[in-house]
């Protein structure tokens, strides 16, 4: 107001319009009596509603502590039985670990059980301060007991069924394990089986418990039987030792040839170390006297029938040629396959020289190198088979020394052998590649002339005989003069004829030329009917 006091009025308006313009009608009225009348109405009003407000905001308060009570409760209650769903299923997660274990425990178990049953092992466990053994069921097969006669076994029991010769052994072996000296126990001892007979087992084993001190308080272990295996040993070193010290060579090959491994006798005979061959083919001895047809007819042997046996020229390291009897077998597994091969040879080149020596004594003379009757008789007959397959003629000449005997008598049987021994030379000379010469005995010979041919070159070779016969001999400054008789007979007679009695029929046609003045050969007149 003007005088700067305060009114409370009332007003109310209303737009309208006046000459086109818009106004506001507004009517005032003051109520400055009655407000001050209500202002203490509205003290009271204020205040209660500041109660009110108070009350409202305190409940609000008591009601939002409620509240949050309420979570604070229901989040606690939330979490005991999060909790409580967490421990069940960590207690169920347990109670199946725990019944795995368990399971998993009485797997293993079972499967040692298995393990121990399937491998034949017994089983033996000793314990130190009572002396007393506990074996399972395997244990007292392999000794032929029934298990229950073996409760309460104590240690020297134990010992009992050991074979005396292995008892210090076995005794030594277990001493050094439980002085610490070995990680463990092992030895292979016979023992006594319920047969009665002794059988070979392994016996292993080792400490399982020790007190604080470190003494030995349990051990246990295990018995596996090993006869077969022993046996088999026993067969592998016999034959290491055979192999070893065989006087025969023995070379092991692979499939491919490659010589895996060689013995002594080997190394004797072929002059070869062993480090020279291992790795290397048996090209190596090969001596080139046999061509691809013979080794290709040795493998085929061996292909089909796993073993090939002959005569073979190997050469050694020094290049000497030398002969071998050689057998080759091949080594099958169990499929059939021959992986290797096995070749033993022997060195026969001094019993070859030594066969060649009496097949010499046997079918030649000794003193001119010629054949002898035996070898003689032996060519007859086969050439006469071949005379009759092919419609061919043979002769047979029968040589005999005119002068020989006063040779002998005034110069000694010396000069006798030296004049057999020029004239065979000579004799050998005059005959054709094919003949054959041989002395029979004393100044005797036959000559075997193949297919001789018409009547007139017949006649030539028997005249180089008498030439060579004839022609004088010098022994010790000494000239010697001997000549030949010679008796001829063709093949085939007349009648059939053997060997001995066609060489007969010549010696008779040659008394016929010594009786008709000697130095001259006389053909039989049947021969050349």
């Amino acid at each position: 107001m003007a005088d700067a006091s305060l009114r409370t009025v009332e007003v109310h308006s209303q737009p309208f319009s006046f000459a086109g313009r818009p106004l506001l009608l507004s009517i005032i009225n003051d109520i400055t009596p009655g407000r001050l009348s209500d202002q203490g109405l509205w003290h009271y009003q204020s205040l209660l509603e500041a109660q009110v407000a108070d009350r409202v905001q305190a409940a609000n308060a008591a009601r939002q502590r409620e509240q949050t009570l309420l979570i604070v409760g229901l989040l606690l209650q939330a979490g005991v039985i999060v909790l409580l769903i967490f421990n069940i299923r960590r207690r169920k997660r347990l109670e199946r670990a725990h019944d795995a274990l368990t399971r998993a425990v009485s797997e293993e178990r079972q499967r040692l059980v298995d393990i121990l049953w399937g491998t034949g092992a017994g089983t033996w466990e000793w314990i130190l301060d009572t002396g007393h053994m506990r074996v399972n069921s395997q244990w007292a097969s392999l000794v032929g007991r029934a298990p229950e006669t073996l409760a309460g076994l104590t240690e020297s029991q134990f010992r009992d069924f050991i074979h005396p010769d292995d008892l210090a052994r076995y005794l030594a072996a277990r001493r050094r394990h439980l002085d610490g000296e070995s990680p463990a126990y092992e030895c292979d001892l016979r023992v006594r089986a319920g047969s009665g007979d002794w059988i070979w087992v392994m016996d292993r084993g080792r400490v399982v418990a020790r007190d604080t001190h470190g003494y030995p308080l349990r051990m246990a272990g295990t018995w596996l039987e090993i006869t077969g295996k022993k046996q088999y040993e026993d067969k592998l070193r016999l034959a290491a030792s055979v192999f070893t010290h065989a006087r025969e060579a023995i070379m092991i090959t692979a499939v491919d040839g490659t010589i895996v491994e060689v013995n002594d006798a080997f190394c004797r005979i072929t002059g070869f170390d062993r480090d020279d061959v291992l790795g290397r083919t048996p090209k190596v001895l090969s001596s080139g006297r046999h061509d691809e047809d013979f080794y290709a007819l040795m493998w085929q042997a061996l292909n089909e029938k796993g073993h090939w046996e002959g005569e073979v020229w190997n050469r050694r390291k020094d290049g000497e040629l030398y002969a071998e009897m050689l057998t080759i077998s091949a080594v099958r597994d169990n499929h059939g396959n021959a992986p290797y091969f096995v070749a033993l040879f022997s060195d026969i080149t001094d019993q070859k020289q030594h066969q060649r020596e009496l097949e010499q004594y046997a079918h030649y003379d000794m003193l001119t190198g010629l054949p002898n009757r035996l070898l003689l008789s032996d060519r007859l007959r086969q050439a006469m088979a071949l005379a009759l397959r092919r419609g061919h003629r043979l002769a047979v000449a029968y040589l005999d020394l005119d002068g020989f005997k006063a040779v002998n008598d005034t110069h000694g049987h010396a000069a006798g052998d030296e004049v057999l021994t020029l004239l065979s030379a000579r004799f050998r000379l005059a005959l054709r590649e094919g003949d054959t010469i041989a002395r029979l005995g004393g100044d005797e010979f036959v000559a075997l002339l193949v297919d001789p041919g018409e009547p007139a070159a017949m006649q030539t070779i028997l005249q180089r005989l008498l030439d060579a016969a004839a022609a004088p001999l010098e022994w010790k400054g000494l000239q010697l003069q001997v000549s030949a008789s010679v008796g001829v007979v063709y093949f085939p007679q007349s009648t059939p004829v053997d060997p001995d009695a066609l060489i007969q029929l010549a010696d008779e046609a040659m008394y016929r030329a010594k009786m008709s003045g000697k130095n001259r050969f006389y053909i039989a007149p049947a021969a050349t009917t």
